[in-house]
């Protein structure tokens, strides 16, 4: 299974022993990719070609990985991010490389099984791939230099306007979702009834999957479901709903508004000097990575309902079968792969 061995077969843990609680999670497919994301840390990380060691325990309900190697990839982008603003603009480019790869990787992938075909095997592990380096570039968070927000609360002035500053320029993925839910429950009170139908349908694939954290999902992304969840939205009646979504309105206008001058005071009051570059490209770095973490929920969730949908097509086991079993699917072999979960070693 070329381009998944390395990721998936057990690695020797040397030294300390750093301990991820698994047990909430219900698939292997889950904790699997964890795995794969924690090993691609250092190259996803322009810090050497060696993967991270980790392994899924003989029970699932812990990933255990080698955190001298974790240290050490997170000290090596730490101490490229404070040698100069090149090393935050790299990973800028690295963030925004990575997601056009995952996104075309999907689309490659949803394609064919949109059309009722299986994906081809080598499809499937590109999504792999581009999905933990993704995942992986996410954990630059922990390597931002513990003086950045000192560092702008001295030139802010202002906790708040430091907050501002360093989110995202879109707005939540939370706020977006609530959005659309309120713009639907509208439209269901208000009809037509076969304009709601096709608006809700459109909204469950693209957005259902995302109100839950695993497999769990389907729980939540059927029709019935999420009319349920906008009939309680509309309950109050329409001029209920009405205020609630002028209240979101605010709230983003407010968001936006705080935002703009927050942008507006940094750039008024830092310096031209190559210490303020460098600080400059970690607000732009922070506000990236602050953004990846409803990018990356999108994408993780997204991932699994497209193994959802191999699974309806191919009958793999969605729960039970981790990546061996789907790939192995992708190709028409037999999906009864019970693959052993990993063993620390």
């Amino acid at each position: 299974m070329s381009g998944l061995e390395e990721y998936l077969q057990p690695m020797p843990v040397g030294g300390g022993t750093l301990r991820f609680d698994l047990s909430t999670s219900r698939s292997a497919v889950t904790r699997e990719m964890l795995q794969v994301r924690v090993r691609m840390t250092a190259r996803a990380f322009d810090a050497g070609t060696e993967l991270v060691a980790a392994n899924v325990t003989a029970d699932g309900a812990a990933l255990e990985v080698d955190v001298g190697a974790l240290a050490q990839a997170n000290a090596e982008a730490r101490a490229r991010l404070e040698a100069g603003p090149e090393g935050a603009v790299m990973y800028l480019r690295s963030m925004s490389a990575a997601r056009l790869s995952l996104d075309r990787a999907a689309s490659a992938f949803g394609v064919r099984l949109a059309k009722g075909i299986l994906p081809r095997r080598e499809s499937f592990v590109a999504y792999v791939m581009a999905s933990g380096r993704d995942q992986a570039l996410g954990a630059l968070k922990f390597c931002l230099p513990g003086t950045l927000r000192p560092a702008l609360s001295t030139v802010m002035d202002d906790p708040g306007l430091v907050d501002a500053l360093l989110a995202p320029e879109q707005q939540s993925l939370w706020s977006m979702l609530a959005a659309r839910e309120l713009t639907l429950a509208r439209l269901r009170m208000r009809g037509p009834q076969a304009k709601y139908g096709a608006r809700l349908a459109r909204h469950r694939r693209e957005f259902g999957y995302l109100l839950a954290e695993d497999v769990d999902f389907r729980a939540h992304e059927g029709v019935e479901a999420i009319d349920t969840r906008l009939a309680s939205l509309g309950a109050g009646g329409r001029d209920a709903l009405a205020a609630e979504r002028r209240v979101l309105a605010r709230a983003l206008a407010e968001d936006r508004a705080q935002k703009v001058h927050a942008r507006r005071v940094f750039a008024e009051r830092v310096k031209s000097t190559r210490d303020s570059a460098i600080l400059v490209s970690h607000v732009l770095l922070a506000r990236a990575l602050a953004a990846h973490e409803d990018l990356n929920r999108r994408g993780k969730m997204r991932f699994l309902r497209d193994l959802r949908d191999l699974a309806d097509l191919s009958g793999v086991d969605l729960e039970g079968d981790g990546l061996v079993a789907f790939a192995a699917a992708c190709h028409g072999a037999p999906v009864d792969i019970r693959r052993p979960v990993l063993r620390s070693t």
